[in-house]
């Protein structure tokens, strides 16, 4: 996709993202993301914008679907990583596998909860959920989208990740600081209806989310441009001692580093098409960190009004600080990067 049809693209997107969804921001955070709203992302084609054709996507190239990820994160970070999750993670996982369901959660019909909990950084949780002769029991902890028609989980009687069609009851939901709009929680299964998507599940799982390193980059620089976007307009027109505060040396050099930052980054991503895995890391290290330092300077810029919900900058906050724990792994980053650098083993010790 050349530039030219990429900045076509973004303006697409941002138009949506206008009309549709920012006036909902509060109540995607308070509530979730509703049924209206997942329609109207359907029939744009960003639910499945990487899915094939053939299963009701819209085969779009990578470049453009890292624009759309990014473009929806300025406006609500949780709708990008409900994109994001659709197509990054369950479409690899279900792919062939039930091609019918993919059609169905393109029209939005059906959304899929899935457990990340397994893989990520920090987690004590033991799996319970077990199968036992021709059933599956058990509760499955921390599910993104805990209230999905669907959910895909790990086994831990047999290592084997599974698609589970029926017999799934939300519990709790968990009162996760970031990405509000995903409701993450528990959910229980006691199932005859599922489906193995794979034997070796906690290795598929570590290696789709290796795979979304240029994903989750452009969901972090969204949340970057999102934030830096509110301090920009916000220091414009906040006085102190009858002087903007864009007329101070400190608030202007800050934001000028970062915003400078940031259109690099962006326009690095923008033609990383084919880039090794040593640059794709990179880029999302780098973007990551952009983004949290980005969010943390917007809510001091804001002072106090920053933590007020209305302003809409406290998400970009919580929620730059939840990409690392939620959607990213760290150390096991850190380790791949510098066997990449290496090129052996290294950095275990």
């Amino acid at each position: 996709m050349s530039m030219e049809e990429q900045d076509l693209l973004r303006s697409a997107v941002r138009e949506f993202s206008q009309k549709a969804i920012q006036d909902k921001v509060l109540k995607i955070e308070h509530d979730g993301i509703d049924d209206d709203l997942l329609k109207s992302l359907s029939a744009q084609g960003f639910l499945a914008a990487r899915f094939p054709e053939k299963y009701g996507g819209s085969g779009i190239g990578q470049d453009g679907y890292l624009a759309i990820l990014e473009e929806l994160a300025v406006s609500s970070p949780s709708v990008a990583a409900l994109v994001m999750v659709n197509n990054s993670i369950l479409a690899p996982l279900i792919g062939d596998k039930d091609p019918e369901l993919m059609g169905r959660i393109a029209s939005g019909e059906v959304t899929v909860s899935i457990s990340l909990a397994p893989v990520l950084p920090g987690n004590m949780e033991k799996i319970t959920l077990e199968k036992e002769g021709n059933s599956l029991k058990g509760t499955v902890k921390n599910a993104v989208l805990s209230n999905g028609h669907m959910l895909v989980a790990l086994s831990g009687s047999d290592d084997t990740l599974y698609l589970i069609k029926n017999g799934i009851k939300t519990g709790e939901t968990d009162q996760y600081l970031s990405f509000r709009g995903l409701k993450f929680g528990s959910v229980t299964v006691d199932s005859t209806d599922f489906v193995p998507l794979s034997g070796n599940g906690k290795k598929t799982l570590e290696s789709v989310l290796d795979g979304a390193d240029l994903d989750i980059a452009a969901l972090a620089l969204g949340i970057s441009k999102g934030a830096l976007d509110k301090a920009v307009e916000y220091v414009k027109v906040r006085k102190t001692f009858e002087r903007p505060l864009k007329d101070y040396g400190p608030v202007s050099s800050t934001l000028s580093r970062l915003i400078g930052e940031y259109e690099v980054l962006n326009s690095y991503l923008g033609n990383i098409e084919g880039g090794t895995e040593k640059h794709k890391l990179t880029v999302k290290t780098l973007a990551v960190d952009l983004a949290k330092r980005a969010t943390k300077y917007s809510l001091q810029f804001h002072g106090g009004y920053g933590y007020i919900e209305d302003f809409g900058v406290e998400k970009f906050y919580r929620d730059a600080a939840g990409l690392s724990i939620l959607f990213q792994r760290p150390h096991q980053d850190s380790q791949r990067l510098a066997e990449e650098i290496f090129g052996e083993k290294s950095g275990y010790l």
